[in-house]
C-alpha cells in the first residue's frame, strides 16, 4: 500500500526520492495478509480501504503544502492528481491500467485536475515527455521517476498532459498551484508512524485510519515541519544517528531538539492553511497523542508538547486562527547543530 503519488497533486508530489523506500501496492492476497481481520472490518477490498485513507491524506497534504509554499524552499506544482503504475502491483490489478501503465487513481475536487482529468486516464505524456521514455533507479516505481518529471515542471506555469482512456488521445493544458515539494504516501502498515525525510513524508495506514481529520492535519503539519526546517539535511551535516543511539547522548539531545522544532512549527502551518492551531495542543492530549508521544525517548510527554504549543499560540499566533511569524524557527535553517 505505500504507493500514491499525490505527487502533482498536492504539492506536487512529494519527492520521490527514494529515502524513505520506494512504495510498491502489495496484490490483494498479500494485502489481506498484511492488514488481516482488522483490514477485514474495515472494508470489504483492501485497495478500497488504501483508497480511502489516500484520498484523505492528499487532501490534507494538498491543502498544507501549497498553503505554506512560501515558507518551502523547493517546490513544484499541484495539480490535484493521485498516480500510480502498473508495476507497483506484483500481482494482476484488474482494470486499473486498462487505458496504459501509468494511471490517475483519483481527481481531488476543486483543484486544477478537477473536471478536466478523470479517474483511470492513462497519462501519456507530459509535455512532449512520453512517460514511457520515464524510467525510477534501481527497484522503484516507474511511478517515482513520473512523479520527479511532473515535479520538475514550473510550480506556475501552465502544463500540458497528454491522456489516454478507451484507444483515444487527448492533450490537457492544467494551471497548478505552487506548493512545497514532497512525495506524499500511505505505507501499508498497521503501524502507527509517520515519517519526513525531507523529501518523502509517509503516514501507515493503521495510523491514517484511526484518525479524525484535524488530527491527520497535526500529524501531517509536523512532518512538513520537518520538511520545511530541512532537519533531515541538517542531522545529516551533524552526524547524528537515528534509531536506538539516536535516543542517546548527543544524538537524543539533536533529534529531541528537531522533535520540539517539528511541534512549533505545525502550529504556524496549520493555521497558515485556515486550520485552527489549537487542534495541535488537543491532539497530543488525546489517547492517540499520548500513545504516539510514549513511542520515543525523544519526545517529551504528550501534556509537555500540549503546553509548548498553547505557548507558541499565545506568543506568536494571537487570535488563533490567522497566520503568525514563524521567522525565528526559519532562521535556524541556516544554523548547523552541534
Amino acid at each position: 500500500m505505500q504507493r500514491k503519488l499525490y505527487g502533482f497533486l498536492n504539492h506536487a508530489s512529494p519527492v520521490i526520492l527514494r529515502p524513505m523506500r520506494a512504495s510498491v501496492k502489495p496484490a490483494i492476497a498479500l494485502m489481506a495478509m498484511v492488514f488481516g481481520q482488522q483490514l477485514g472490518a474495515r472494508a470489504n477490498d483492501p485497495f478500497d480501504a488504501l483508497a480511502a485513507q489516500d484520498r484523505r491524506l492528499a487532501m490534507v497534504a494538498e491543502r498544507l503544502m501549497e498553503a505554506n509554499d512560501a515558507l518551502c524552499t523547493q517546490h513544484m506544482p499541484a495539480l490535484g492528481l493521485v498516480i500510480e503504475s502498473r508495476d507497483q502491483y506484483p500481482a494482476n490489478p484488474g482494470d486499473k491500467f486498462a487505458n496504459g501503465p501509468v494511471a490517475v487513481a483519483q481527481v481531488l475536487p476543486g483543484s486544477p485536475a478537477a473536471g478536466i482529468v478523470e479517474p483511470g486516464d492513462s497519462l501519456v505524456a507530459i509535455g512532449a515527455v512520453p512517460t514511457a521514455s520515464l524510467r525510477a533507479q534501481g527497484k522503484s516505481p516507474q511511478r517515482d521517476a513520473v512523479f520527479a518529471a511532473l515535479a520538475d515542471s514550473p510550480p506556475s506555469a501552465p502544463l500540458s498532459l497528454t491522456l489516454a482512456r478507451g484507444g483515444s488521445e487527448r492533450t490537457v493544458t492544467l494551471h497548478p498551484i505552487p506548493a512545497c515539494r514532497a512525495l506524499v504516501e500511505v505505507r501499508s502498515s498497521n503501524g502507527d508512524n509517520a515519517r519526513s525525510d525531507g523529501k518523502v513524508i509517509q503516514v501507515d495506514y493503521g495510523l491514517a485510519a484511526e484518525t479524525t481529520d484535524d488530527q491527520l492535519a497535526v500529524i501531517f503539519a509536523h512532518e512538513l515541519g520537518h520538511l520545511v526546517l530541512e532537519h533531515r539535511r541538517r542531522l545529516s551535516q551533524a552526524g547524528v544517528s537515528k534509531g536506538f543511539f539516536g535516543e542517546l547522548g548527543r544524538n537524543g539531545r539533536l533529534n529531541r531538539q528537531v522533535e520540539d522544532e517539528a511541534d512549533l512549527i505545525s502550529v504556524h502551518l496549520l493555521a497558515n492553511a485556515g486550520y485552527d492551531p489549537a487542534i495541535a495542543p488537543a491532539f497530543w492530549r488525546s489517547a492517540l497523542g499520548r500513545r504516539l508521544s510514549g513511542l520515543s525517548l525523544v519526545y517529551h510527554t504528550s501534556s509537555g508538547r500540549a503546553e509548548r504549543l498553547e505557548r507558541e499560540i499565545a506568543e506568536h499566533l494571537p487570535g488563533g486562527a490567522h497566520p503568525g511569524s514563524a521567522d525565528y524557527l526559519l532562521a535556524r535553517r541556516t544554523v548547523p547543530f552541534s
